[in-house]
Formats: C-alpha cells, structure tokens, sequence
C-alpha cells in the first residue's frame, strides 16, 4: 500500500515538474514575441522599411532575371553542342542507311540518345530536333511531331537561322532557338530547341514578386512575358526606362507615383522591367505595427493557453504508455499504444508500436522458418532418390553395351551419364569456359549417333580465357542450333566453330557452321522475333534464351546478333563484358 502511495507520489511530482516547464517556456515565449513585435513597430522607420523592400524586391528580380537567363544560356548551349557534335549527330544523318535496317535504327536510336541525354534532368527544354535537308526530323522527345508543327511561322524562322537565334511567338507560347549545322563546309541540317514557355517565365511568379508588374521585352522593343493585367502601358513603360537610363527609380505611370527596377539579361539581350505602386511600401509601413502588436498579443495568449491543455495532454500521453508497456510485461503482445502526437512521447510511443510490430513479425517468420525447414528436409529426401535412380539406370544401359560389344551405345551412354551428372550436380549459375566445353563435347557425342554424318568441333580459344565464368549451357543452344539447322543437312565435312577472344572491354564469342546459311531477309525476321519476346516468358531454348539471358545478366548493351551468307556459313556473335 504504501509503494502504492509512493508511485502516485513520484507520478504527481513529475506531471507537475513537466507544467512548469511547458509554463516558463510559453511565458518566455509570450514575452519575447511581444518584445520584439513592439520594438519592431515603433522604432523600425519608415524610410529603412521602404529601403529594405525596394532592395528586396530588386534582389527578387535580379534573381529570376539570372535564372532565365541561365536557362536561355543553358539552351543555346545544349544548341551550340548539338550543332558542332559531328561525329555522332552530322555523320549518323549524312549517311544513307535504311530505317528498317538494324545499322539505320541504331544511329537513329544513337543520335536519339544524345539528344535525350542533353535535355535530361531540364524540364524547362521540351524538345531537340534535327531537320536535315530532306526533311527527315531526328528528335529528343518521344512526341509525335507533323508537317503541321513544322509549318509554324516561328518555327519555318528557326530552321531559316543563319546563325544562332531566338524566336518566340507570345500568343502560341511557343519558344524556340535555332541554328544550322554544317558538316565539311555544308549545311547539312538545322538543330532546333524548344524552350517550354510557361517553366521559363515561372521564375517570375515566385512569392516575394506577387505584387509586382513583370514586363520582359526583347531586342525590338516586344514584350515577351508580362503578368500585369493591362499591357497597354508597357510600350510607354519602355521607352521611359531606355530614356532614363537607370537601373531603378520613380516613373509617373498613368498619373500615379511609381518605383521601376530594370534588369538586362545579357546573355539574350532581354530587359525585364519590374514596376511597383508606392501604395505598397506606405500600406506595408502603416500595418506594420499594428500586425506586430497583434502577433504579439495572440502568441501569448495562445502559449498561455496551449500550456495548460500540452501539460495534461502529456500525462496522459505519459500514463497511457505505461499501461502499455505493463500489458506487454503481462504477456498481451498485442497491445498497441494509441498516442497521437509529434513530440518526444509520440516517438516514443511510435518506437514501442514498431518494436511490438517487429517482434510479431520475428514470431511469425520463425514459425514460417520452422515450417518451410521441415518441408525442404522432405523434399531433399525426396530429391535425392530421383537423380540417384537416373544414374544407376544409365550406368546400367552402360554395363549391358560394354558386356554386348555395341561400343557405341556404350559411349552415348557414357556421355549421357556425364552430361546430366554436371548438369545436375553443379549448382552454379556461371561456370568456366572449360566446363561449358565439356557440356558440349558430352553433347555431341550423344548427336554423332543419331547423325551418321561425319561433322568436326573446332574450338579457336586462347589459353587464358579457358577459366572465364560464363552463364551455364549459354554455348550449348547456338551448338544445338548449328547442328540441327545447319550442318544436319551436308553428307559431310560439316563443320563447327567455336572462337572465342576479347576485343577492347569487351569478349567476343562466335558460333560459326558452314552450313546451309540464311537469306538477309530470314535473319531481320529472326532478330524481331527475338526482340519481341517478353522477357518474363521467352522460350527455354534457343537464340531468343540466349539473347536475352545476356541481356537480363549483364545489360541492355550487351547481347547478340547474327550474320549468314546462304549456301556459305551462318556465324552468332555474342558480346559479353570482358
């Protein structure tokens, strides 16, 4: 009873210690704000206000005025790069290649990648084109360009450009820099980029400019972007700016008193003219001390108020948690604490939750665990016999052979037994060139039986690389393949080789046959039918399980391809990462 009496004490003392505190800190609060508020208000002059904000505002424009014109920097960069980059952009387009051929769409899907490239990340860039002189259009964007966009006068301009240019029509909101790119002395193209006219005047419209008028003109005295709602007075407000030949200071525009702040984006020669009514300094420094007084005032009020309610609330936020916390030492693993706050208490609070949460979750993954060991130990049993009986029935077919005299079968039974006992027992997903050697030499051995036809197995392979790890059986199916489409067909003299050798960074791998070969046609047809196969269900066998088996391991740049002459050979080349 009286440890009872002793931990109502404890408790009382501290809930009581906390409202202290949380009073001492809104009162210091309440007193501070107020302070400050009134100091503010009364000794703060009207002449440093107006100073202050006539500097905050010209910061502002300055400010965005920098940012467009890095950005329009930063597009006739990305212009200039493209123009100037002719070993990948002019040369990709000055050769004929057809589209429909793979060399045609891979410089196609090449220029298309360094035009993406540049504009990534600058979502103020929608577009780079490159129109050559026969009107084939090489772009960055993924969207559907037609003659009709192309036949815009802004646009018809840009491709006109001599030399690097800007050109914008305000009632399309259309944007767009261009200049020609010559190869060898010749025009060869025209490269095109497209500003998104909306992301490049939304630095304009940030906060501290709400109640400024924007008015930004080009080089012939047009404006380009304005957000003031009558635009008439802007022709007037230009030339009042170029004549007076200032940066800032008073205009009487329409009969009333005025502050101008001009900025000149060099880089594209464009002004931007900020306006601002002195209303608004003189309202500003007339409720300047009144807000502050009221700030004030309601700060400490509302400490005031806020403490009396956070002191009991974290009691009980207190309390509640310690309930908590004796149910879990009860054995209830199920209790959660329901405290609502962003606070320490309510980390706290989210802390036990978690841990709670997390100690159900390890409960349930032992239980799992247990029940998923227990199956795997019956499946290994179960497993165990099956390879087990395989080879021993092999084995047998052997032994029979071997006592009958049919050499033959005695070696295709050795083979087998060898194939689908390192096939089997090695686990390993990559294996070295030497083994994958063994898998085809057991292989061919099996095919030699059932083809009478003399055919040979040449490897051409460095000495080094025989100890490269390669997916396993990544061989054996472009083996199958030539045997099967290939050289089954010759009486004989077939022929298979195998060349293996690194090339730069990377190692190249050749299956050649010299059978009967393919048309150009068949192999575009066989290489889209590859391409076209989905990744999560592609055929077990074959080239497409190869193609893309190299590709899921190591990368969208590596794969295969295939070359053929009819009647002469057929050679796969595989890329692998050397």
């Amino acid at each position: 009873m009286d440890s009872e009496k002793g931990r109502a004490m404890k408790k009382k003392k501290r809930c009581f210690s906390i409202r202290i505190k949380i009073l001492i800190a809104s009162l210091i609060i309440a007193l501070s704000t107020t302070l400050v508020s009134l100091a503010i208000s009364y000794y703060t002059e009207v002449d440093t206000i107006k100073s202050t904000m006539k500097t905050y505002t010209k910061e502002y424009i300055s400010f965005a005025g920098d940012n467009f014109h890095e950005m329009m920097l930063e597009g006739r960069r990305i212009l200039l790069s493209v123009a100037v980059k002719t070993d990948i952009v002019a040369t990709g387009i000055s050769k004929t290649a057809s589209e429909a051929s793979i060399e045609g769409y891979q410089k196609k899907k090449r220029i298309k990648s360094f035009l993406s490239g540049l504009i990534s990340q600058k979502n103020y860039i929608d577009n780079i084109l490159v129109v050559t002189e026969n009107g084939q259009i090489y772009q960055a964007s993924s969207e559907l360009i037609v003659q009709k966009d192309m036949e815009e006068a802004v646009v018809k301009e840009a491709l006109e450009a001599t030399r690097v240019g800007l050109f914008y029509d305000r009632e399309l909101e259309e944007v767009w820099m261009g200049c020609p790119m010559y190869s060898r002395g010749t025009q060869v193209a025209s490269v095109l980029v497209k500003l998104n006219y909306k992301k490049i005047t939304e630095v304009w419209g940030v906060e501290p400019l709400s109640g400024v008028e924007i008015y930004l003109y080009g080089t012939d005295g047009r404006i380009f972007f304005s957000n003031a709602l009558d635009e008439e007075a802007g022709t007037e407000l230009y030339q009042k700016v170029t004549a007076d030949g200032h940066d800032s200071g008073d205009l009487l525009i329409n009969g009333e008193k005025q502050y101008f702040i001009c900025d000149l984006a060099e880089g594209e020669e464009m002004t931007a003219v900020g306006v601002v009514p002195y209303d608004v300094f003189t309202k500003s420094t007339r409720e300047l001390g009144t807000k502050f007084l009221a700030i004030g005032l309601v700060a400490a009020i509302g400490s005031l108020t806020a403490s009396v309610y956070l002191s009991g609330k974290i009691c009980d936020n207190l309390n509640h948690l310690t309930q908590s916390m004796k149910m879990v030492r009860s054995g209830n693993l199920q209790v959660r604490a329901n405290i609502k706050t962003e606070d320490e208490i309510g980390v706290l609070s989210d802390t036990f939750n978690e841990m709670m949460e997390r100690i159900s979750e390890l409960l349930e993954e032992i239980k799992e665990k247990e029940k998923l060991k227990r199956e795997a130990e019956r499946d290994v049993l179960e497993t165990q016999i099956e390879p087990h009986f395989l080879y021993n029935t092999i084995d047998s077919m052997q032994y029979v052979a071997h006592m009958r005299g049919e050499t033959e079968i005695e070696e295709v039974s050795l083979a087998l037994s060898e194939l689908l006992r390192s096939v089997l027992s090695n686990h390993d997903e990559c294996i070295t060139l030497w083994e994958e050697r063994e898998y085809i030499e057991n292989y061919l051995t099996i095919e030699r039986f059932k083809y009478r036809e003399l055919f040979s197995l040449v490897w051409d392979v460095d000495e080094s690389l025989w100890g490269i790890k390669l997916p396993k059986l990544l061989l054996q199916p472009l083996v199958e393949n030539a045997l099967l489409h290939g050289i089954s067909e010759k009486e004989s003299d077939g022929l298979i080789q195998i060349k293996v050798y690194r090339q730069e960074m990377n190692l190249t791998i050749k299956v050649i046959d010299n059978g009967k070969g393919m048309e150009q046609e068949e192999i575009d047809r066989l290489l889209q039918n590859i391409q076209r196969t989905d990744k999560s269900g592609f055929r077990r066998v074959g080239l497409a399980n190869v193609f893309q088996r190299i590709k899921l391991i190591y990368g969208e740049n590596y794969g295969g391809t295939i070359y053929s002459c009819k009647n002469q050979f057929t050679c796969v080349e595989l890329r692998l990462p050397g």
